[in-house]
C-alpha cells in the first residue's frame, strides 16, 4: 500500500470519526425566539422583522434586483449578475427564511 492510500484511509478515518462525535454530541434545534416586549433588543425585533420583512418593498427591491440581474446579464458581467439574483431571490423569499429561523411574526 502506498503512502498516499494511507493518507487517503487516516483521512477518511478521521472524517467518519468526526461525524460520528458530532452526532453522538448533537443535541434538538435551537430557535430564534421574539424578545420580550419590556426588553432592550424588542424595539430592533419589531422594527426588522414586523416592520420590513413580508412587507412590499422587501418584494419590490427583489424584483428589480432580480430586473437588474438580467441587465447585468446582457452584458455578459456574470458576478454582478450572480450577486444580484442571488440577493433578489433572499429578498423575495425572506419572510419564509425569517420563519425557518424561529422568527414567528
Amino acid at each position: 500500500m502506498g503512502i498516499l492510500q494511507s493518507l487517503r484511509i487516516h483521512k477518511m478515518a478521521t472524517m467518519l470519526s468526526l461525524t460520528a462525535l458530532f452526532l453522538l454530541v448533537a443535541t434538538s434545534a435551537f430557535a430564534f425566539t421574539a424578545p420580550a416586549t419590556n426588553s432592550i433588543l424588542y424595539s430592533v425585533y419589531n422594527l426588522v422583522i414586523v416592520g420590513m420583512i413580508n412587507n412590499g418593498l422587501t418584494y419590490i427591491v427583489g424584483f428589480l434586483s432580480i430586473l437588474a440581474g438580467a441587465f447585468f446579464l446582457m452584458q455578459q458581467k456574470m458576478v454582478v449578475t450572480l450577486f444580484c439574483i442571488i440577493g433578489g431571490i433572499l429578498f423575495l423569499s425572506a419572510g419564509s427564511i425569517a420563519t425557518a429561523f424561529g422568527y414567528i411574526f
